[in-house]
């Protein structure tokens, strides 16, 4: 398996990578790697009675993970420009240059 690399337990400029272990055929295949803006929040969660997995009252991914956290993964959106100090506006009102996710 892949090493957990600095880039996905720190934000550099706001964006990291997810770090979420990918897996082919039962065997490892790295990391997610998609843009993460930080880590998954914590919820409460219940285990379903047959295969005991853990579900998230949230319903967001239930799986591990070791650091960042994409969207997809449960990790946050991205916080957008920052107007002045501590202010954020939305990427999706940025118009396409977002400095953040470029998006």
């Amino acid at each position: 398996m892949s090493r957990l690399s600095e880039h996905h337990k720190t934000l550099t400029e706001g964006k990291g990578k997810c770090s979420v272990p990918m897996w082919v055929n039962g065997l490892p295949a790295g990391f997610c790697d998609r843009d993460a803006f930080g880590f998954r929040p914590e919820c409460r969660g219940w285990r379903h009675p047959h295969p005991g997995d853990l579900i998230r009252d949230d319903g967001k991914y239930s799986g591990h993970i070791s650091g960042l956290a994409c969207i997809g993964h449960g990790g946050p959106k991205c916080p957008g420009i920052e107007i002045e100090p501590g202010v954020f506006s939305g990427c999706d009102q940025s118009a396409g240059d977002c400095p953040t996710c470029g998006k």
